[in-house]
């Protein structure tokens, strides 16, 4: 069969073969109304631009690249290591080659998203911990390529988001300490620029709202997914706030930090501030007599995001969005409120 030519790619997409290779290539003085044409025709042409390359839609080996953004943050490396397995045991299960791609802002500045994925010769991609100020946040969601998401809720062409119900179990959790009968709840949410942590805050100020509480902006701090800023950060909310008996945090790491700012104030947990973390990462039992957290799986949802992207590679129609499980895991963090 004759291998297409990027002169079939710029005749069938109207324009000169120097365009072609450009836009291909990420440059930028290519509008992004003809970089999506000639993308859309080299996938309709099955056009691979070297020898090394698969093709498009996946002639030979497929390459399916795992994209994690700011892996040096604690938080998302507990988080990474069970995705990075799920993804890798979904390549091989369909014969994918897999490729771990770990960036961050400075890396995003001096390569594009379009450079890295032609360097690297991907045919599809997962992305996780990209925040909405990242460079390459705008360029996923283009869907340039097949691209399984990993708690970035986005909708569009060759993109599927994965993850829980975000929204649903933070609910769950701000309702776990409603029932305890705590009235005055914080949050310590994450980074303002992350999907996740607007999800999660959703999910607390609709429970709040439900039970006809009022919302305080006062409870509401963020502590960018790190430990050491969650327990100075608590401290700063419960001296301003000296009402508050719980604390819902966006996930374990702020919620242990939380504990230890909480116990530096000569305070008891749960005797004195109930909290509540998000992942259940491994440590999460041991913390005190063990984290009340809401417990997901991030290897179930790497494979799920792995799969997902290989079929979309395949042309195979996939849902906009799929949910992976969690469950609210209740250990002694969490108390009744003091009488």
């Amino acid at each position: 069969m004759k291998r297409t030519s990027i002169k079939d790619v710029a005749t069938k997409a109207g324009v000169s073969i120097t365009t072609v290779s450009r836009a291909l290539n990420g440059y930028s003085d290519v509008s992004e109304a003809t970089r999506a044409r000639i993308m859309e025709v080299a996938r309709e042409l099955n056009y691979a631009p070297d020898v090394n390359a698969r093709a498009l839609g996946g002639m030979s080996e497929t390459t399916i690249g795992l994209i994690v953004s700011d892996l040096q943050h604690s938080d998302y490396s507990n988080m990474a290591f069970g995705v990075i397995s799920g993804v890798y045991h979904a390549c091989v299960e369909n014969g994918c080659e897999f490729i771990l791609l770990a960036t961050d802002v400075a890396r995003q500045g001096k390569q594009n998203f379009l450079q890295l994925c032609r360097k690297k010769n991907l045919d599809g991609i997962v992305a996780m911990g990209l925040r909405t100020d990242d460079v390459y946040y705008k360029e996923v969601l283009k869907g340039y390529l097949p691209c399984a998401l990993i708690d970035i809720n986005k909708m569009g062409k060759n993109l599927c988001n994965i993850s829980v119900d975000n929204i649903r179990a933070s609910k769950e959790a701000v309702q776990h300490l409603l029932a305890l009968g705590h009235k005055h709840i914080g949050m310590i949410n994450g980074e303002k620029v992350a999907d996740v942590s607007k999800e999660r805050y959703s999910g607390y100020a609709s429970a709040l709202l439900d039970a006809d509480m009022v919302l305080n902006p006062d409870y509401v701090i963020y502590s960018d997914f790190k430990e050491e800023v969650a327990r100075e950060e608590v401290k700063e909310l419960l001296k301003n706030n000296p009402e508050i008996t719980a604390v819902f945090c966006a996930s374990d790491l702020m919620a242990i930090g939380a504990i230890q700012g909480i116990e530096e104030m000569g305070l008891r947990v749960p005797e004195d501030i109930s909290v509540v973390g998000f992942d259940d990462i491994p440590v999460a039992r041991y913390v005190g007599n063990g984290l009340t957290t809401i417990k997901q799986d991030p290897y179930i949802m790497g494979n799920m995001a792995g799969k997902i992207a290989y079929q979309m590679v395949m042309k195979e129609k996939v849902p906009f969005q799929m949910q992976a499980p969690y469950e609210l895991v209740e250990r002694g963090s969490t108390g009744p409120l003091k009488k």
